[in-house]
């Protein structure tokens, strides 16, 4: 009986949906950890730079891809809430988790649809069901891929996508009758372009189609065409160029990781012991490559490989996959901490098995070896089998999310109920919780949103364990400060410390009891009675205070004058308007410094207060101080600490004279770099000691 052509056509199209319906169901029932800042708050808020025509302010990845995604994702879903009442910014920040969980969810939808269009394309191109099924079973061998692709808002699962588009392409290039078209170089420039542009780690790919181009000019072409396309797709990282380039060159020139470490390229010893981890923890890549490198030895000694590879390109599409994955270990090992680096060499593993497939088919005959068509179809089976094993660390993953998420809200509702009134000061970085992911991602965008932020969230009290400093976001507090405005009864609230960082927390000045610690989250109340960084604190009155409301002008109108004391820049005053008195200092774009104040013979500890009430548009006016003497002090104000009711924002800048404090003389001003106009009134200087 011969097989009805539309039924087999139908069996085969619903064995094509069955991988991407399973990855795609899966992973959209799949848990994420809530306000995880690193790296998903840090995508998400450049989301919304771009999506306001910002530009970015993370490029370490570079990611930029990623965050154009975002902005896309963030402005279509705005675009469709017709009950929305507020502007993309205010909206996102005011439930950023919701809009986190929204991008996980169509990047997950999008990563299975393209697994689907590889099956086909690959049917469509190959003519065998089993060839596209070996392309589909691919992010099924790595635990470490699908859970990243499944939890992630980060470049992996865009880099999963990009290797998708990049199999098709060289699937359609190997079976090209042209493949001397002047189109090839700039196609895979462009798939290479996006993938570099998306992260350095997909570098190793990009020296595929180099390898498989036909002819030394059309190969240049291919890897100068890739700088513009690069450049296209870091359109809003552009003004990051510099700093980009200076990550890079740390990352290459130095031992450690992140570009930290002693100069050098790499630490040798250490640099033997990752290549073995990352062979040891990437079962899958590393039984592909042994068997795509066998596979080469075995043609070797049969004779001319270099002959063999001439005569049959599916050879020389192996040796280059297979050259990609190996440079990708090589280049991973010099920095290896995690696994997710050689993402994109996982993703090859099944295009790496079908070429070599393609030249057994071609080399060998059917009816002299019947076992041929049998390989693929045993092939998948045991790609297929081996994908199982990670079915329990799945499990395991998925619950560890569910159990972070129900502690967090458990824990939440007990600091509530239990500790009404206590300040809760979040551990900065470690933290899981929604401001110290907004903060993250605040502070990887350039803070373009934090003055939304601000105002959603105006009591956001962080300890930056780095700098032993607690902070009104940006804002530095001193502990007295803390203490008069929000009480001394203090909770810290983070992640579990390892007990280095908890010395660290303990060594700047806090003494931690532990009211609750967890998995995932860990509280302390700060014993203020005893801990160094409170002892002896007393709200008591400065030393002397300097006022002026910028309303007394001086006999020749040269200087503001209060109670004797002279401020420069009367010039520019205005009553326009004003927080008090019938006089404030307007800055402008060609305006832009102001109120100097110099303060005679200060000695190393000595501490001051600088606050003013600003009133304007943007939030790039600060308050510096500095030493007059060359290579001196300089430091300058974060942000507002305060909003009165009419809208001004008082900005404070703490000053502590460091030890190293080059002469006898501070010099205060302001200093307007925003470029728009901005109005400053009330202004005080404070010696506390």
């Amino acid at each position: 009986m011969i097989p009805n052509p539309k039924i087999k056509n139908s069996l085969v199209a619903l064995a094509l949906i069955i991988l991407p319906a399973i990855f795609v169901i899966t992973g959209l029932n799949f848990h994420r950890a809530c306000y995880s800042g690193d790296p998903e708050y840090a995508y998400l808020l450049n989301g919304i730079n771009i999506a306001n025509l910002k530009p970015v302010g993370h490029t370490d990845n570079p990611g930029t891809t990623v965050q154009m995604y975002s902005a896309l994702a963030l402005r279509v879903s705005h675009f469709l809430d017709f009950s929305k009442k507020t502007d993309l910014q205010t909206d996102v920040l005011s439930d950023p988790d919701r809009f986190v969980e929204m991008e996980r969810r169509v990047s997950v939808i999008f990563n299975g649809l393209m697994l689907l269009v590889v099956g086909l394309a690959s049917l469509f191109f190959l003519k065998n069901c089993w060839f596209s099924l070996l392309l589909q079973v691919t992010p099924f061998l790595s635990s470490n891929l699908l859970e990243h692709a499944w939890t992630k808002v980060s470049p992996e699962p865009v880099l999963i996508f990009t290797a998708g588009i990049f199999s098709i392409a060289l699937i359609a290039y190997y079976l090209s009758k042209n493949r001397q078209n002047r189109w090839y170089p700039w196609i895979f420039a462009l798939i290479s372009g996006f993938g570099l542009a998306t992260k350095a780690t997909f570098l190793p790919l990009a020296i595929i189609p180099f390898i498989m181009i036909d002819g030394w000019k059309r190969r240049w072409i291919y890897a100068a065409a890739i700088i513009p396309a690069f450049i296209l797709f870091t359109i809003p990282a552009i003004p990051q160029y510099p700093h980009m380039a200076k990550w890079f060159l740390g990352l290459s020139t130095h031992t450690g990781t992140y570009g930290q470490g002693s100069v050098g390229i790499i630490n040798p010893v250490k640099y033997v012991l990752d290549f073995i981890a990352i062979l040891s923890n990437n079962k899958a890549l590393s039984v592909a490559l042994f068997i795509g490198l066998a596979f080469l030895f075995a043609i070797f000694l049969q004779g001319d490989l270099r002959g063999a590879i001439r005569k049959n390109i599916e050879l020389k599409f192996v040796v280059a996959i297979l050259s990609a994955q190996v440079l990708g270990i090589l280049m991973v090992a010099k920095h290896y901490h995690a696994d997710h680096y050689l993402i994109p060499e996982v993703s090859l593993i099944g295009t790496a098995f079908v070429f070599i497939l393609l030249y057994v088919k071609k080399n060998f005959s059917a009816e002299k070896f019947r076992i041929l068509p049998n390989i693929p179809v045993v092939l998948f089976a045991l790609l297929l089998g081996g994908s199982l094993l990670h079915v329990p660390y799945l499990r395991a993953a998925n619950q560890g999310y569910v159990s972070a998420n129900e502690e967090y809200r458990n824990v939440m509702q007990q600091i509530d109920k239990a500790y009404p009134g206590y300040v809760k000061a979040y551990y900065y970085p470690v933290s899981i919780n929604p401001y110290s992911a907004l903060r993250w991602g605040s502070v990887y965008s350039r803070q373009y949103n934090l003055p939304v932020l601000r105002t959603l969230y105006p009591g956001a009290v962080f300890y930056d364990a780095r700098t032993h400093v607690f902070q009104l976001w940006e804002t530095e507090i001193p502990v007295e400060d803390l203490v008069s405005e929000f009480g001394g009864n203090i909770l810290l609230i983070g992640g579990p410390m390892t007990p280095e960082e908890k010395q660290n927390v303990m060594a700047g000045g806090l003494a931690l009891k532990t009211i609750y610690s967890g998995r995932t989250q860990v509280f302390y109340e700060i014993d203020t009675a005893n801990s160094a960084m409170f002892k002896g604190l007393t709200v008591a009155a400065p030393l002397w205070t300097v006022r002026c409301n910028a309303d007394t002008l001086s006999a020749d109108k040269q200087f503001f004058v209060e109670n004797g004391k002279q401020w420069s820049s009367a010039d520019i005053r205005s009553g326009e308007i004003t927080r008090s008195g019938s006089g404030s200092v307007k800055l402008t774009k060609d305006n832009i410094y102001a109120m100097e104040y110099l303060i005679d013979s200060v000695r190393p500890g000595q501490r001051y207060k600088f606050s003013a009430w600003r009133k304007g548009t943007h939030d790039q006016t600060f308050l510096v101080a500095t030493s007059p003497e060359k290579g001196g002090f300089y430091k300058q104000s974060d942000n507002y600490f305060h909003v009165d009711d009419k809208g001004w924002e008082q900005v404070i800048l703490n000053i502590t004279i460091p030890d190293d404090f080059k002469g006898t003389v501070l010099k205060l001003y302001i200093w307007n770099n925003s470029g728009k106009t901005v109005y400053l009134d009330d202004f005080a200087i404070t010696r506390k000691n």
